[in-house]
């Protein structure tokens, strides 16, 4: 058991730098590069919340293969990597500000259509936080865009989603000029290249590289030490003659 936890630690010790995702080091944000950049709840485009408004920022936190890891407001959740634009700074508006009103009663839902669960029932006139738009059901013939947006509802916040022919107009939105020094990702955490990044041939080497001299390393530690092992001499009882028989010698006893 104890050489089997000695093979463990070693063999893994290695490898444990690359188990986690990188974690970005200083204040970057993404700056969203097209009209059709989605944040998502997972690293999966399936996962689909909705569209950032063009010009804006996303915060970013860590790197997750293709994605980065982003806070938008008060949301956490995944960009693409080649749907921003990388810099370094922090923009003095890096989010869109904007709030909309509903002409008449309606719900909140989890999800884009009306068969999903309601967070909860707004009234008329009430006033929700905009985030972005996405498409899903087409309650009438007008549109199939919903807005995600939040509301405080007696003290708690809800995000959601609201049909978009309920609210009242929007209002502009005006285009964010602010720019910074644009940079690669190799910046953002100020080291190399995250593992995951690595191509499959870079990997397999690298495995190689870690874990021969780390085979070589358990060999010598759990081999048995066969030259501290000094096997004793076999001791010859010496038999002394007296006529007819036989009498061992007492100091060899």
């Amino acid at each position: 058991m104890k050489k089997l936890l000695i093979l463990l630690f070693v063999l893994l010790l290695p490898i444990c730098p690359f188990a986690s995702y990188a974690e970005v080091d200083g204040d970057f944000y993404g700056k969203i590069a097209s009209e059709n950049v989605y944040l998502f709840s997972s690293p999966d485009v399936n996962s689909e919340l909705f569209k950032l408004p063009y010009s804006y920022f996303v915060k970013i936190n860590d790197i997750t293969d293709d994605y980065y890891q982003v806070t938008y407001k008060d949301l956490t959740g995944y960009v693409l990597k080649n749907s921003v634009r990388l810099m370094e700074g922090t923009p003095s508006s890096p989010y869109l500000n904007t709030t909309f009103s509903i002409f008449t009663s309606y719900s909140l839902y989890e999800q884009p259509n009306t068969n999903s669960s309601a967070y909860c029932e707004l009234s008329e006139n009430q006033t929700l936080t905009y985030y972005g738009t996405t498409a899903g059901e087409l309650v009438s013939d007008k549109s199939d865009i919903w807005y995600y947006a939040s509301v405080n509802d007696n003290g708690t916040i809800y995000h959601g989603y609201i049909y978009s022919e309920v609210a009242n107009s929007l209002p502009s939105i005006v285009i964010n000029n602010e720019e910074f020094k644009e940079v690669d990702e190799s910046a953002l955490t100020n080291s190399t290249p995250e593992f995951n990044s690595l191509s499959t041939g870079t990997k397999v080497l690298l495995i190689i590289a870690i874990l021969v001299p780390s085979a070589f390393i358990l060999f010598f530690l759990i081999k048995p030490n066969k030259l501290n092992k000094k096997t004793k001499p076999e001791k010859k009882i010496r038999k002394v003659h007296h006529g007819d028989y036989f009498e061992f010698d007492d100091s060899d006893l």
